[in-house]
C-alpha cells in the first residue's frame, strides 16, 4: 500500500489520539510505502508543543514523540517544497477555496498531487480536505472513520 500522510494523520503514530489505532495498522502493512511533505516536519513539532504548552503532554512524552518521529524519517520518503509546489498550491487552493480548502492544507494537496500516483492514498484526519481529495478524483482514508475489516 502506498500511504502520503498529512500532519494530522502521522500525528497519531506518535501521540495516542483518536485515530492511532488506524494508523499504527497502516503503517504496519507489509510493503507500505509513506510519502509526507516537508512541511509536515515543522507542523509535527508546532503540534507537539501545543499540546505541551497546553499541559497535555508531559516534557517525557515531548522527547518521547520528537525522538520516535525523528527517527521514524529514515523509513519514509519526505517531499521538499519548492517553486513547482507552491505554484501548484496555488492553483489548488484557487480551485477549491470555496470548499474550505487552507493554505497549508493547499500546500500539503498540492505535494500530494505532484507525485502523480492514482495507487497513493491521502490520510488525512481532517474531513473537509478528505472530501476535497476525493473531489479530485484520489483516494482518502481518514483514520478516525476508516475501517479494516480485513486486517486484525
Amino acid at each position: 500500500m502506498k500511504l502520503y500522510l498529512d500532519t494530522s494523520a502521522i500525528f497519531k503514530a506518535f501521540h495516542n489520539e483518536q485515530g492511532t489505532g488506524t494508523v499504527i495498522k497502516l503503517l504496519s502493512q507489509q510493503n507500505v510505502s509513506v510519502w509526507i511533505s516537508e512541511l509536515t516536519k515543522i507542523e509535527f513539532k508546532s503540534a507537539l508543543y501545543r499540546r505541551f504548552n497546553n499541559k497535555q503532554i508531559s516534557e517525557e512524552n515531548l522527547q518521547i514523540a520528537f525522538t520516535g518521529f525523528n527517527d521514524y524519517l529514515i523509513n519514509i520518503s519526505a517531499v521538499p517544497l519548492n517553486t513547482i509546489t507552491l505554484s501548484e498550491a496555488e492553483n489548488v487552493f484557487l480551485k477549491f477555496h470555496n470548499s474550505g480548502l487552507r493554505t497549508l492544507d493547499a500546500l500539503q494537496l498540492a505535494t500530494y498531487m505532484l507525485l502523480s500516483d492514482k495507487e497513493l492514498h491521502f490520510v488525512s484526519a481532517d474531513d473537509k480536505l478528505c472530501q476535497i481529495i476525493e473531489m479530485t478524483g484520489n483516494k482518502a482514508i481518514n483514520p478516525i472513520s476508516y475501517n479494516f475489516p480485513d486486517i486484525k
